[in-house]
């Protein structure tokens, strides 16, 4: 990803953010959708980080927590 489409993501990522603080009752969802057959486009390397990511991102104890509303400088 180019720096425009990090600040993009980042943008997105902030607004999910803050909509989950507000609707805390329905489960949290991040991120784009991912195709299956998408996965083609990746190289091993970055599949076995994004399933790291995927388990840290649903342990059931997180290590962090969503409390500032302020838009992420960039």
């Amino acid at each position: 990803m180019d720096r425009g489409s990090n600040e993009v993501y980042a943008a997105v990522l902030w607004q999910q953010a803050n909509e989950n603080r507000q609707n805390s009752t329905e489960k949290a969802c991040f991120g784009t959708a991912l195709p299956a057959e998408r996965l083609d486009d990746f190289r091993d390397e970055q599949i076995g980080q994004l399933q790291e990511l995927m388990q840290e991102a649903t342990k059931p104890n997180r290590q962090f927590s969503i409390t500032e509303s302020r838009k992420p400088k960039f």
